[in-house]
């Protein structure tokens, strides 16, 4: 067993297509450079502990209980740490190790906030744990266990944000297909974080129920997502940024149309654009979290319209390299 093994994995933003992606109309989501690290030490026993910086710890024992290895006899946030000891549980399992172990996670990416969170400590948690055992696994197994953790624990969930955390760049997603795409130069990029919690299982519910209820009207805006991204794809590539603007505009116009903006991202996204971002949009799921404005010369300018309206910008480096790891 290795003694000790520190990973980290990137948080992401959504260009363009998020809600559209899950009924198989194409996205891009992008790797940034803040991130979730996970260090991780075996233990001589079934002892588990967990420290979370910010959230909180949790103990516990590794048992097997009808063929399953799972965290038991649990105190701590046992709320808080789901991801992580369900993440945890899957691992152990996929390993069948009963080993138990220590673990530390310390994570720049707001909770709640569409910039992949969950998946970026689920695949932090699952790289950490499989790694002391001495267990080297692909990218594409941890990325497996880190996205049937979030599916245990969400009801539902898209294997977007774990890909973008285990590989990095950008990543074009159509339906089960998952396509990097490496000719997209450096882009300029501020996020402004509202500080609301954005819930993405209940807001996935929401279009849902809008889209049964409602198909002639959800139905095309879906698909006008979808046509967006591919255009938003394109001019990316071709350099195009006033293009791009205007196309993350259309996309926020579209979004707004399936009601998961809220009145705060609202504001800040009108302040982006007001102070010079060529286009913004929100990133994720919606009803709070984040929304990400595409600048050039203007990012203090936006920086501080963002400030001034009550929201937390946010400088970050899009198409950052994925999970990483530096064992000791």
């Amino acid at each position: 067993m290795k003694r000790i093994i520190r990973v980290s994995a990137p948080g992401q933003i959504f260009l363009f297509g998020e809600h559209a992606v899950v009924y198989g109309q194409p996205a891009l989501a992008a790797a940034i450079n803040i991130s979730t690290e996970a260090k991780a030490k075996p233990r001589a026993d079934d002892q588990i502990k967990i420290v979370s910086k910010g959230v909180g710890n949790l103990k516990g024992k590794v048992k097997k209980t009808n063929g399953d290895w799972s965290i038991q006899e649990k105190t701590g946030e046992l709320s808080r740490l789901r991801f992580v000891v369900k993440t945890a549980e899957i691992t152990l399992n996929h390993l069948d190790e009963g080993s138990g172990f220590e673990l530390e996670i310390d994570s720049e990416v707001p909770v709640g906030s569409g910039l992949g969170s969950s998946s970026a400590v689920t695949t932090a948690t699952a790289a950490a744990i499989s790694s002391i055992f001495d267990r080297n696994l692909s990218k594409d197994d941890i990325s497996d266990l880190a996205y049937d953790a979030e599916l245990k624990v969400q009801g539902a969930a898209s294997k977007t944000g774990v890909k973008v955390a285990t590989h990095g760049g950008f990543l074009k997603v159509t339906g089960d297909e998952m396509n990097s795409i490496s000719d997209i130069s450096e882009l300029k990029v501020l996020i402004g974080n509202t500080g609301d919690y954005g819930n993405t299982g209940e807001l996935v519910k929401k279009v849902r129920l809008s889209k049964e209820s409602r198909p002639e009207i959800i139905n095309p805006i879906i698909e006008a997502i979808g046509k967006t991204t591919e255009a938003g794809i394109k001019s990316l590539q071709d350099e195009n940024l006033e293009k791009v603007g205007v196309l993350m505009n259309v996309n926020q116009n579209l979004l707004e149309g399936l009601g998961v903006s809220s009145p705060k991202l609202r504001k800040l996204i009108k302040a982006a654009r007001d102070a010079g971002g060529k286009g913004a949009k929100i990133t994720g799921a919606g009803g709070g979290g984040c929304m990400v404005a595409l600048t050039e010369e203007s990012v203090d300018r936006i920086s501080r319209a963002i400030e001034k309206k009550g929201g937390e910008p946010i400088k970050v480096k899009v198409g950052v390299e994925g999970l990483s790891f530096d064992s000791k």
